[in-house]
Protein backbone atom coordinates (compact mmCIF):
# COMPACT_ATOMS: atom_id res chain seq x y z
CA UNK A 1 0.00 0.00 0.00
CA UNK A 2 1.18 3.52 -0.92
CA UNK A 3 1.56 6.00 2.06
CA UNK A 4 1.27 10.12 1.14
CA UNK A 5 3.71 12.21 2.57
CA UNK A 6 2.83 12.50 6.08
CA UNK A 7 3.52 8.64 6.45
CA UNK A 8 -0.37 7.63 6.37
CA UNK A 9 -2.11 5.06 3.89
CA UNK A 10 -3.05 5.90 0.71
CA UNK A 11 -6.75 4.72 -0.39
CA UNK A 12 -7.57 2.04 -2.76
CA UNK A 13 -9.09 4.31 -5.69
CA UNK A 14 -13.00 3.71 -6.50
CA UNK A 15 -12.93 6.82 -8.89
CA UNK A 16 -10.06 8.11 -11.23
CA UNK A 17 -9.39 11.29 -9.11
CA UNK A 18 -7.32 11.66 -5.87
CA UNK A 19 -8.81 11.83 -2.57
CA UNK A 20 -8.82 15.21 -1.05
CA UNK A 21 -6.22 14.50 1.39
CA UNK A 22 -3.97 13.22 -1.26
CA UNK A 23 -4.74 16.41 -3.49
CA UNK A 24 -4.29 18.86 -0.64
CA UNK A 25 -1.19 17.23 0.32
CA UNK A 26 0.01 17.53 -3.28
CA UNK A 27 -1.12 21.19 -3.65
CA UNK A 28 0.69 22.36 -0.61
CA UNK A 29 3.57 20.35 -0.38
CA UNK A 30 4.28 18.35 -3.72
CA UNK A 31 7.70 19.09 -5.74
CA UNK A 32 5.42 22.75 -7.04
CA UNK A 33 2.87 22.90 -3.89
CA UNK A 34 2.26 26.19 -2.54
CA UNK A 35 4.15 26.43 0.58
CA UNK A 36 7.43 25.29 -1.21
CA UNK A 37 7.56 28.64 -2.03
CA UNK A 38 5.31 30.88 -0.06
CA UNK A 39 5.28 31.32 3.80
CA UNK A 40 1.53 30.27 5.54
CA UNK A 41 -0.23 33.79 5.93
CA UNK A 42 -0.77 35.50 9.34
CA UNK A 43 -4.23 36.05 9.34
CA UNK A 44 -4.40 37.41 12.99
CA UNK A 45 -3.24 40.64 14.53
CA UNK A 46 0.39 40.38 15.12
CA UNK A 47 0.40 43.17 17.53
CA UNK A 48 -1.99 41.05 19.56
CA UNK A 49 -0.67 38.00 19.20
CA UNK A 50 3.13 39.65 20.00
CA UNK A 51 1.96 40.73 23.24
CA UNK A 52 -0.26 37.86 23.92
CA UNK A 53 2.73 35.21 23.46
CA UNK A 54 6.05 37.49 24.99
CA UNK A 55 5.37 36.66 28.61
CA UNK A 56 5.34 32.90 27.89
CA UNK A 57 8.68 32.81 25.40
CA UNK A 58 10.63 35.25 27.66
CA UNK A 59 10.44 31.89 30.40
CA UNK A 60 12.49 29.90 27.59
CA UNK A 61 15.59 30.66 25.68
CA UNK A 62 14.81 28.50 22.82
CA UNK A 63 12.23 29.37 20.61
CA UNK A 64 10.40 27.06 17.79
CA UNK A 65 8.45 28.52 15.42
CA UNK A 66 6.40 26.66 13.30
CA UNK A 67 3.38 27.55 10.35
CA UNK A 68 2.56 31.42 10.26
CA UNK A 69 4.28 31.70 13.87
CA UNK A 70 7.31 32.17 11.24
CA UNK A 71 6.15 35.77 10.63
CA UNK A 72 6.63 37.08 13.84
CA UNK A 73 9.97 36.53 13.88
CA UNK A 74 11.16 39.92 12.35
CA UNK A 75 8.68 41.18 15.46
CA UNK A 76 9.86 38.80 17.96
CA UNK A 77 13.71 39.29 17.75
CA UNK A 78 14.03 42.44 18.70
CA UNK A 79 12.20 42.24 22.11
CA UNK A 80 13.40 38.86 22.99
CA UNK A 81 17.39 39.46 23.42
CA UNK A 82 19.70 36.35 24.32
CA UNK A 83 16.45 33.76 22.91
CA UNK A 84 17.11 31.80 20.42
CA UNK A 85 14.39 31.80 17.38
CA UNK A 86 14.05 28.68 14.70
CA UNK A 87 11.94 28.09 12.28
CA UNK A 88 11.84 24.37 12.96
CA UNK A 89 12.30 21.58 15.51
CA UNK A 90 14.49 19.19 15.72
CA UNK A 91 14.57 16.03 17.83
CA UNK A 92 15.44 16.48 21.50
CA UNK A 93 14.49 20.51 22.19
CA UNK A 94 13.83 21.93 24.94
CA UNK A 95 12.32 25.39 25.01
CA UNK A 96 8.69 26.39 23.70
CA UNK A 97 7.23 24.99 20.35
CA UNK A 98 4.72 28.29 18.73
CA UNK A 99 2.84 26.68 16.18
CA UNK A 100 -0.01 29.40 14.43
CA UNK A 101 -2.41 27.89 11.99
CA UNK A 102 0.31 25.09 11.43
CA UNK A 103 -2.13 22.47 12.19
CA UNK A 104 -4.65 23.60 9.84
CA UNK A 105 -2.81 23.33 7.01
CA UNK A 106 -2.14 19.20 8.13
CA UNK A 107 -4.07 17.67 5.15
CA UNK A 108 -6.98 15.58 6.00
CA UNK A 109 -9.50 13.20 4.57
CA UNK A 110 -12.30 15.06 3.61
CA UNK A 111 -15.48 12.65 4.16
CA UNK A 112 -19.31 13.14 2.61
CA UNK A 113 -22.61 11.78 3.74
CA UNK A 114 -24.50 10.39 0.66
CA UNK A 115 -27.87 10.59 0.01
CA UNK A 116 -28.72 7.45 2.32
CA UNK A 117 -26.65 9.29 4.91
CA UNK A 118 -23.54 6.89 4.84
CA UNK A 119 -20.04 8.91 4.83
CA UNK A 120 -17.75 8.12 2.00
CA UNK A 121 -14.31 9.62 1.22
CA UNK A 122 -14.44 12.79 -1.09
CA UNK A 123 -12.04 12.55 -4.33
CA UNK A 124 -11.85 16.21 -6.24
CA UNK A 125 -10.16 16.91 -9.61
CA UNK A 126 -6.80 19.29 -8.74
CA UNK A 127 -7.58 20.95 -11.75
CA UNK A 128 -11.34 21.53 -11.92
CA UNK A 129 -12.01 21.10 -8.10
CA UNK A 130 -15.38 18.83 -9.04
CA UNK A 131 -15.65 16.11 -6.66
CA UNK A 132 -17.14 12.67 -6.42
CA UNK A 133 -17.63 10.31 -3.67
CA UNK A 134 -15.30 7.42 -3.23
CA UNK A 135 -15.18 4.47 -1.16
CA UNK A 136 -17.60 4.39 2.34
CA UNK A 137 -15.71 4.58 5.53
CA UNK A 138 -17.05 0.70 6.13
CA UNK A 139 -15.89 -0.32 3.25
CA UNK A 140 -12.94 -2.90 3.44
CA UNK A 141 -9.40 -1.40 2.67
CA UNK A 142 -10.52 2.11 4.51
CA UNK A 143 -8.50 2.19 7.45
CA UNK A 144 -10.58 1.12 10.25
CA UNK A 145 -9.39 4.87 12.43
CA UNK A 146 -11.00 6.66 9.67
CA UNK A 147 -15.03 5.41 11.19
CA UNK A 148 -13.68 5.21 14.27
CA UNK A 149 -12.56 8.96 14.20
CA UNK A 150 -15.55 10.37 12.40
CA UNK A 151 -18.10 8.67 14.42
CA UNK A 152 -16.72 9.48 18.01
CA UNK A 153 -15.53 13.22 17.08
CA UNK A 154 -17.89 14.20 14.07
CA UNK A 155 -21.16 12.37 13.51
CA UNK A 156 -22.99 13.17 10.30
CA UNK A 157 -26.51 13.62 10.64
CA UNK A 158 -27.88 15.42 7.43
CA UNK A 159 -27.56 13.94 4.04
CA UNK A 160 -24.57 15.45 2.00
CA UNK A 161 -23.05 17.09 5.58
CA UNK A 162 -19.46 16.70 5.83
CA UNK A 163 -16.04 16.44 8.00
CA UNK A 164 -12.14 16.82 8.28
CA UNK A 165 -11.26 13.82 9.39
CA UNK A 166 -8.30 15.23 12.23
CA UNK A 167 -6.36 12.06 12.36
CA UNK A 168 -3.37 13.40 10.59
CA UNK A 169 -3.50 16.50 12.80
CA UNK A 170 -3.37 14.08 16.14
CA UNK A 171 -0.13 12.11 14.55
CA UNK A 172 1.23 15.62 13.34
CA UNK A 173 0.93 17.16 16.92
CA UNK A 174 2.31 13.80 18.42
CA UNK A 175 5.35 13.92 16.35
CA UNK A 176 5.64 17.49 17.64
CA UNK A 177 5.38 16.69 21.15
CA UNK A 178 8.27 13.91 20.82
CA UNK A 179 10.61 16.42 19.34
CA UNK A 180 9.88 18.74 22.44
CA UNK A 181 12.23 16.80 25.25
CA UNK A 182 11.12 19.79 28.09
CA UNK A 183 9.18 22.60 27.98
CA UNK A 184 5.74 23.75 26.10
CA UNK A 185 4.02 23.36 23.36
CA UNK A 186 1.03 26.34 22.06
CA UNK A 187 -1.09 25.85 19.09
CA UNK A 188 -3.06 28.67 18.05
CA UNK A 189 -5.77 27.55 15.60
CA UNK A 190 -9.38 28.24 14.25
CA UNK A 191 -11.53 25.40 15.36
CA UNK A 192 -14.30 23.60 16.67
CA UNK A 193 -15.68 21.06 19.45
CA UNK A 194 -18.05 18.52 18.87
CA UNK A 195 -20.68 20.47 20.23
CA UNK A 196 -20.15 23.16 17.24
CA UNK A 197 -18.84 21.06 14.46
CA UNK A 198 -20.03 23.45 10.95
CA UNK A 199 -22.06 21.05 8.96
CA UNK A 200 -20.43 21.87 5.91
CA UNK A 201 -16.75 21.02 7.12
CA UNK A 202 -14.35 24.02 6.88
CA UNK A 203 -12.13 23.36 3.92
CA UNK A 204 -11.17 26.89 1.92
CA UNK A 205 -9.12 28.65 0.31
CA UNK A 206 -8.20 32.26 1.11
CA UNK A 207 -10.89 35.39 0.24
CA UNK A 208 -13.06 34.41 -2.05
CA UNK A 209 -10.72 31.49 -3.94
CA UNK A 210 -12.36 28.41 -4.78
CA UNK A 211 -11.00 25.66 -2.71
CA UNK A 212 -9.41 24.05 -5.68
CA UNK A 213 -6.26 21.91 -4.99
CA UNK A 214 -4.13 22.86 -8.22
CA UNK A 215 -1.02 24.32 -6.11
CA UNK A 216 -1.67 27.63 -6.97
CA UNK A 217 -3.60 28.84 -3.72
CA UNK A 218 -3.64 28.38 0.34
CA UNK A 219 -5.91 25.18 1.46
CA UNK A 220 -6.86 24.76 4.96
CA UNK A 221 -9.45 23.74 7.44
CA UNK A 222 -10.19 24.37 10.95
CA UNK A 223 -9.03 21.73 13.69
CA UNK A 224 -11.38 19.43 16.09
CA UNK A 225 -9.36 20.75 18.77
CA UNK A 226 -11.15 18.70 21.50
CA UNK A 227 -10.78 15.31 19.42
CA UNK A 228 -7.31 16.32 19.61
CA UNK A 229 -6.62 17.22 22.99
CA UNK A 230 -8.26 13.85 23.79
CA UNK A 231 -5.62 11.95 21.65
CA UNK A 232 -2.60 14.09 22.57
CA UNK A 233 -3.29 15.51 25.81
CA UNK A 234 -2.95 19.23 27.14
CA UNK A 235 -5.67 21.33 27.05
CA UNK A 236 -7.80 23.56 24.65
CA UNK A 237 -7.73 27.34 26.39
CA UNK A 238 -10.78 30.20 25.00
CA UNK A 239 -9.29 33.12 27.28
CA UNK A 240 -7.40 35.59 28.01
CA UNK A 241 -5.57 35.30 24.31
CA UNK A 242 -7.02 33.66 21.13
CA UNK A 243 -7.96 30.11 20.93
CA UNK A 244 -5.49 27.21 21.74
CA UNK A 245 -4.44 24.56 22.92
CA UNK A 246 -1.79 23.97 25.37
CA UNK A 247 0.34 21.38 26.35
CA UNK A 248 3.51 21.32 29.18
CA UNK A 249 5.86 18.71 29.65
CA UNK A 250 5.38 19.01 33.09
CA UNK A 251 1.64 17.54 33.08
Amino acid sequence: MSTTSLGMPALPPRTAQPTWKQAWDSALYGPDGYLRTQPVALERDRDELVDFLLPRLRQHSSVALLGAAGTLAPSLSGLLPGVSLRPDLPTGFHGIVVAVDWLSHVPTHVVQADDDGRPRIVHVDPISGQESLGLLLSDPGVPPTLREWQESYWPLEADFARAEIGTTREAAWRDVLRCLESGEAIAVEHGHQLDDRPEAGTLRAPGDLPAIPDGTRDLSADVALDALVEACGGAVVTTDGPQRIEWSSRG
